[in-house]
């Protein structure tokens, strides 16, 4: 079967094996497969020769193993699916305690030996499986992975009625972030480097400035990073008021350091946000709450998937298998 794998530290197209349904999974037929360049290329560059990259996916449920529940069974039965880019194993105690982004035998999609989402079929556990409602289309229901992210950032401290939040960047994160966001508080705004960035949070009513003309007033009450870099994390921490909220919705850039003195003497929470649950994010979706027109830059064919996922300035693109 087609897959993008990696091979030399690249993403290119290539024969793999059809993997089989093995306790715990289902198999999945991929219509639609996502992530972002940037991402892509740094998992590339870490995984061995052969791994299948991605990690989002919209698809049909073709088998789904014996030893789930007939309920289960008959629920995923040919029912079109997103899967949850974070897998867990559903057994060890924290997916026991409610917390599988957390499981301790689990990993993500496309990453750490994981097999990814951009191959024609795939086995994924199918407690990480959710249906797709009816009617939203696969383009939109791509993004649940994403939006997950963002949804268990917003989720994560109360909102609503803080004076002053930021998001903080451009990428595909903030964009869903912002947008999650000011659902609950009014007063959100992005700060970024890039004008299209600007152009879209306009459009959704969502104030936006550039991070250069922002001063460091230490006046927010909360601040989301969804960049992870040095220059984002250093003026997160320089524009938040003292018993302020840091939330890294991003992994940290490799290398990148930040002076902590901001934390300690102005006695700043500062808390991570990693995956939440796709089933969270994909009612925002159906009702049109967060709006994806155009946050999937492109959508292609697996011959053409390896030279755009090489491009790290693309926001998202999506492989149709």
């Amino acid at each position: 079967m087609d897959a993008i794998v990696a091979r030399q530290h690249q993403p290119v197209l290539s024969e793999s094996s059809v993997p089989t349904c093995g306790a715990g999974q289902a198999l999945v037929r991929v219509r639609l497969a996502g992530d972002v360049p940037a991402w892509v290329s740094g998992a590339a560059a870490g995984a061995p020769d052969g791994a299948v990259l991605g990690r989002d996916v919209v698809g049909v449920v073709s088998e789904v193993a014996g030893d789930a529940p007939s309920g289960v069974r008959e629920r995923l039965r040919k029912a079109r699916v997103v899967c949850s880019p974070m897998v867990a194993c559903g057994t060890c105690d924290m997916c026991k305690a409610g917390v599988s982004q957390h499981c301790r035998e689990g990993g993500m999609l496309g990453s750490a030996g994981v097999p990814g989402s951009m191959a024609e079929t795939i086995a994924v556990p199918w407690r990480n499986l959710a249906l797709v409602p009816e009617g939203l289309a696969d383009e939109a229901a791509i993004l649940a992975g994403p939006l997950s992210r963002a949804v268990h950032a917003a989720r994560m401290i109360r909102m609503e009625g803080k004076v002053f939040v930021t998001v903080l960047g451009d990428n595909l994160a903030s964009l869903l972030a912002v947008q999650a966001i000011a659902k609950l508080n009014a007063t959100v705004r992005l700060l970024g480097w890039q004008p299209e960035a600007f152009g879209r949070a306009e459009k959704w009513g969502v104030q936006h400035r550039h991070a250069s003309e922002v001063g460091r007033r230490r006046d927010q009450t909360v601040v989301v990073d969804c960049v992870g870099s040095e220059a984002s994390m250093d003026l997160a921490l320089g524009m938040l008021r003292p018993r302020g909220t840091f939330i890294l919705a991003a992994d940290p850039q490799r290398g990148a350091s930040v002076d902590l003195t901001p934390v300690v003497r102005g006695e700043l929470e500062v808390i991570g946000a990693s995956f939440g649950a796709v089933a969270d994010a994909l009612p925002m979706l159906a009702s049109g709450d967060v709006e994806t027109t155009g946050l999937v830059e492109v959508r292609t064919r697996p011959s053409e998937a390896p030279r755009l996922l090489s491009r790290p300035e693309l926001l998202y693109v999506a492989v149709e298998f």
